[in-house]
């Protein structure tokens, strides 16, 4: 699978999905030689390199109903509604271990992006000189706007990736890659609306007017991005995995039912494409 590239979307709790896509792709040895990621599919990506099926699972299905992961009290007395400390601390080193002795042994680009709140635009990173750096900017990925604080790292102020570059794809492309397996965590047909309150983020980001515009913009560049998806796929350089039918899980979650059925929805749905995908990957580049 020379020059193909895994592109992982975000999406909070709809991660439930990716994380069955991955474990499917572990259970059948689907190994890609890039990954990259933006929030939920930065965290996905990282257990997958690591080759630890299950952990995604664990995390947001078995975990995401705990009281310190998703809070509506918290959200309100500490302006966080994720537990980040919880997701990105108690869980990779103590509760569910994430394996980074695993994940340096593979040969897997790895690449995190997230967005840079003096410039608005994209920042991504392949190099982790140790675990706490990994952590760190795959929580700085996974930061939310209004219910998260920034991250700061390598002299930057770093947010959710999913801001600048939701879809990574032009990322992939150009890293060298010349086909890209892309999940997504919408279906087919879906376009992102304009975002509402767009007064509120200028003034509550007044000192990162272009971080502010990338948020109220954000709709077009990802409707741009899906436009480029489908041609892409047309033409037969771009395989995308996504769910077939509206969800009825949401950016934040919590009922376990819930995301275990988009869990399974994910693997189960993998293994549908199963044929077509193994002739993708065949084709020469």
């Amino acid at each position: 699978m020379e020059n193909t590239g895994l592109v992982l979307e975000g999406g909070g709790m709809r991660g439930a999905y990716t994380a069955g896509v991955l474990d499917y792709f572990l259970d059948e040895n689907i190994q890609f030689p890039y990954v990259v990621g933006a929030s939920a599919g930065a965290c996905n990506g990282s257990s997958y390199v690591a080759g630890q099926r299950g952990r995604n699972y664990e995390v947001i299905v078995e975990y995401g109903s705990h009281p310190e992961y998703i809070s509506y009290k918290r959200m309100f007395t500490k302006r966080q509604l994720f537990g980040m400390d919880f997701i990105f601390d108690t869980l990779p080193n103590q509760l569910v271990p994430f394996d980074y002795d695993a994940f340096l042994k593979q040969d897997t680009t790895f690449v995190i992006g997230t967005t840079d709140m003096e410039s608005g635009a994209p920042v991504f990173y392949d190099k982790y000189p140790d675990r706490s750096s990994l952590l760190q900017l795959i929580r700085a990925s996974s930061s939310l706007p209004m219910i998260a604080p920034s991250i700061a790292y390598d002299g930057r102020q770093l947010m959710d990736g999913g801001i600048a570059d939701p879809i990574p794809l032009d990322r992939s492309m150009e890293d060298g890659n010349k086909k890209h397996v892309v999940v997504l965590t919408r279906n087919d047909g879906y376009i992102k609306g304009k975002m509402k309150g767009a007064w509120y983020m200028n003034r509550k980001y007044k000192q990162f007017p272009l971080f502010a515009r990338a948020m109220i913009e954000r709709h077009i560049k990802y409707n741009q991005q899906l436009k480029l998806l489908k041609e892409m796929e047309e033409e037969g350089s771009v395989f995308i995995i996504r769910p077939k039918e509206p969800l009825k899980v949401g950016r934040v979650e919590k009922n376990r039912e819930r995301l275990h059925q988009l869990y399974v929805q994910g693997y189960e749905e993998a293994k549908q494409s199963a044929e077509l995908l193994a002739s993708f990957l065949g084709k020469e580049s």
